[in-house]
This record gives C-alpha cells, sequence and structure tokens, in this order.
C-alpha cells in the first residue's frame, strides 16, 4: 500500500505542474485554456528533438522548452485572445479550442511528429527505466526527480508572486484590472506574461513526462482534461488548490489500477470520477470558496 501511495503521489507531482499553469491562467485572466494540453505536447516533443540530436537530458532541455512555450503562449495571448476576451467570454473558449486543434494538427506533419508514436531511448538516457530502490520501495527515477521540480516550482512561484514586483502587479491584475490599471499596472502585458508562464509550466511537465510516455501529435487532450479535474478539485484559480487537486489524482488512479480489478486498464476514468462526484457536491472544489 505505501509503494501504491508513492506511485500516486509521483505522477501527481506532475499533474500539478500541468494544472499550476492552467490555475494560473483562469487565476489571472478568466480565461480557460483549451490549448493547455498541447503546450505539454510541445515540451515533450523539444524534449525528444534535444534528445535524438543531441543526447540532451530531458531536464537540461527545460532551458530551451521553457523559453519557447512561454514565447509561444504570450504571443498567443497577445495577438489573438486578448482580442477575443473584447467580446464574450465563449470567444476565447473557441480560439483556444481551436489553437489547440491547429498545434495539434501542426505536429502531426511529417516535418515534426508525424502520425507515429516516439520514445525516448537509448544508453545515453539515464532515466530509461531507472528505478532508484529505498529499502523495499522502489522509485521510479524520472517522476522522482520531476517531483523535486514540482516542489521547487510551487515554492519558486509562491515567492515570485508574494515578493516581487511583477508578483505583485499579477495579483493586482487578478483580483481588481481597473484598480492595478489606475495605479500604474500594464494589465495587458502582465496577462500576457501569466499566459506565457502558464505555458511555460506546461512544457516544464512534457520534458518530465517524455522520459516515460510516448510522444504523439494528439497527446495534449490526455493532459488537458487531467487538468481540468484537478482545477475544478483544487478550485478554479486557486494554486494550492491546483497542488493538492494533483496529489489526489494522482494517488486515486494508483489505487484505482492497483486494487480495483481491471483498473489498470480504466486508470484515466477514475479522475473523469472524481470530476462528476465534485461537480455534483462540491462545485467550487474542495478548497475554493462558494460564491
Amino acid at each position: 500500500m505505501l509503494q501504491t501511495l508513492l506511485d500516486g503521489l509521483l505522477i501527481g507531482g506532475i499533474y500539478a505542474i500541468i494544472a499550476l499553469g492552467l490555475t494560473l491562467i483562469f487565476g489571472v485572466m478568466h480565461v480557460i485554456n483549451m490549448a493547455h494540453g498541447e503546450f505539454v505536447m510541445i515540451g515533450m516533443f523539444i524534449s525528444y528533438f534535444l534528445f535524438s540530436k543531441f543526447g540532451m537530458d530531458p531536464f537540461i532541455s527545460m532551458l530551451f522548452s521553457v523559453p519557447v512555450c512561454f514565447a509561444i503562449g504570450y504571443f498567443l495571448y497577445r495577438w489573438f485572445v486578448e482580442k477575443a476576451k473584447k467580446a464574450r467570454e465563449e470567444n476565447t473558449l473557441l480560439l483556444t479550442a481551436g489553437t489547440g486543434i491547429l498545434f495539434a494538427n501542426v505536429m502531426a506533419l511529417p516535418a515534426f511528429i508525424g502520425p507515429k508514436f516516439l520514445r525516448l531511448n537509448g544508453e545515453n538516457l539515464y532515466w530509461e527505466n531507472k528505478v532508484w530502490h529505498f529499502g523495499s520501495l522502489s522509485l521510479n527515477a524520472t517522476l522522482t526527480a520531476g517531483f523535486v521540480v514540482t516542489a521547487l516550482l510551487i515554492y519558486s512561484l509562491h515567492k515570485f508572486l508574494t515578493k516581487t514586483d511583477t508578483g505583485f502587479a499579477i495579483r493586482a491584475a487578478s483580483q481588481e484590472p481597473m484598480a492595478a490599471t489606475i495605479v500604474g499596472v500594464n494589465v495587458s502585458v502582465i496577462s500576457g506574461l501569466t499566459f506565457g508562464l502558464g505555458a511555460a509550466f506546461a512544457g516544464i511537465a512534457g520534458n518530465i513526462l517524455a522520459a516515460n510516455y510516448p510522444i504523439y501529435a494528439s497527446i495534449g487532450t490526455l493532459f488537458v482534461v487531467k487538468a481540468f479535474v484537478i482545477v475544478v478539485l483544487g478550485g478554479m484559480g486557486s494554486i494550492p488548490g491546483a497542488a493538492l487537486g494533483g496529489l489526489i489524482l494522482g494517488v486515486t488512479e494508483s489505487f484505482g489500477a492497483a486494487y480495483i480489478p481491471g483498473g489498470t486498464g480504466f486508470r484515466d476514468m477514475f479522475g473523469l470520477v472524481i470530476f462528476l462526484l465534485v461537480l455534483l457536491f462540491r462545485p467550487q472544489g474542495l478548497f475554493g470558496r462558494a460564491k
């Protein structure tokens, strides 16, 4: 049981990174980014490309996927999402959904991923099937390192939002955008930075997941569904809720797969069951406030 718990916490930590980006974007701009999963896919592809061409470790290739995903996210917001927000709120939902479909289809071209499944493997990959043993416990090395990255990101994000001028501006823009504008905050730029930051978080998760998951053009759909389950579970816009929600989802999937007969084949279904239960009995999320 302890092994199952640890496995769930480790994968839940990676889920939390994805959800952090999504909930950060919603918390500041109240935009539901349906293309968020595609940023995970882009991070996975960058990791694969740099490893296959240069033998670069996935955790080092984060240094490249972060600026790429940030730039794409910032550009997407400033040129498209911001304009769509001036009309009806549904426009941003449709725009980001369409963008996600566009990204997936572009990456399905032969010049990128193509119609196939890619994997990071080879003797130069330290993380391939690597397991660390601690007594009777076995820990997936990639997910364990990813969990440490998650903890560092959550801590860094907290310090960034509470100790820096840009962090104060982001919080002001999320709480009172009009008042923030009056005191000199460029809400448009801050929103773009936040959107880019959320996309960068997804790219980081993609780098970590690339060592354990197959890489294909439509894999973003899988992770955006998980991200939505987590942000609904934790409460839309709640950063602590996203972190705890990711852990809860990971543990639920792990125990369901281990102890329910045939549960391995229905691993992803358990998150959807949680999603429905939370919507029915606590729609504001476990850590959100009722309006």
